[in-house]
């Protein structure tokens, strides 16, 4: 695959400052996606099918192309919409660096009222799992169900991080260079280590993450989100009590990112959800195995009628 979106010097040094967002835009705007001013920030968004809504949160790093399966598979029994969530994807940072837990709890609010959704359905992975669930208890008269792929939320606390990437982006020091040098080998590396089978990591695949995590403004956001959002060290239990709606979970036994003994405690704190666990998969069900996963949670949704 030609990248012709990345100076040759970036290429080969893996060094930039940023990629404008506008460079981006001819090869990830679709027509099925397109661009809400929210806030100062560029929110892209797509929204493809009929039916009930579906609302689908990325996690770090990602961009709604995380889930382009679902898309595929789920449109035809959903109004599925995924958006980038601000500090990533098109979206990029939030120019006033507002990354409280209320900023995304309005975004996701006016985004839905942009599209006139009064309820919906909502699935998030990761870091969008912790929005999905926050989102849950904050707004529980628009939720029907929710769907939570390897969530984050049980740890908050930096020392207990062990994802090099992740210390990186935190560390004073070195998130200096982070925040400046980002080879394309070492993200490749990386997403093998994200993903329970690696052979399933194409060179496309890695070229979208990569752009995703050079556009401008992104790497320097990330650091924010982990220190200000994820790992703020007050302990989420006790929140993650207050969910009240039916609640499916999701997990990977080959997460590397979320230990799967996190899927038990999820199913522990939130009363009557139930834990899935798939074998081989790792911390992006939705990427490696997307047909399996859309199907999982579609049942949990709507039931197995039209099959």
């Amino acid at each position: 695959m030609i990248d012709d979106i990345i100076p040759l010097f970036t290429k080969l040094t893996g060094i930039s400052r940023g990629v404008p967002v506008e460079k981006l835009y001819s090869k990830y705007k679709t027509k099925q996606s397109a661009i809400l001013e929210l806030e100062a920030m560029p929110l892209h968004y797509r929204v493809t099918g009929n039916g009930p809504n579906l609302l689908l949160v990325h996690g770090v790093t990602s961009s709604l192309h995380t889930w382009s399966g679902w898309h595929k598979y789920l449109s035809n029994h959903f109004r599925v919409i995924s958006f980038d969530v601000p500090s990533f994807g098109l979206t990029g940072p939030n120019p006033k660096k507002d990354y409280s837990l209320e900023m995304y709890m309005r975004i996701i609010d006016k985004l839905l009222d942009h599209l006139n959704v009064t309820k919906a359905y909502m699935a998030g992975n990761s870091f969008g799992g912790l929005l999905t669930w926050n989102y849950a208890i904050h707004n529980p008269d628009r939720i029907i169900k929710i769907a939570l792929l390897n969530p984050a939320g049980i740890n908050s606390k930096r020392e207990n991080i062990k994802g090099l990437g992740f210390k990186v982006f935190l560390n004073p020091i070195t998130k200096f260079f982070a925040h400046r040098f980002t080879p394309k080998l070492l993200l490749s590396f990386f997403l093998r280590k994200v993903y329970g089978d690696s052979s399933k990591v194409t060179a496309e695949l890695v070229t979208t993450y990569h752009h995703m995590l050079l556009r401008k403004g992104n790497r320097e956001a990330f650091s924010h989100v982990l220190a200000k959002t994820l790992l703020h060290g007050r302990d989420n239990c006790i929140r993650i009590k207050e969910v009240k709606l039916p609640t499916f979970i999701i997990w990977g036994n080959k997460d590397r990112i979320i230990p799967i003994t996190h899927g038990a405690l999820f199913e522990k704190l939130i009363i009557g959800s139930t834990l899935k666990v798939y074998n081989g998969v790792g911390h992006v069900p939705m990427e490696e195995i997307p047909k399996t996963s859309s199907e999982d949670v579609k049942n949990f949704f709507i039931g197995k009628q039209g099959n």
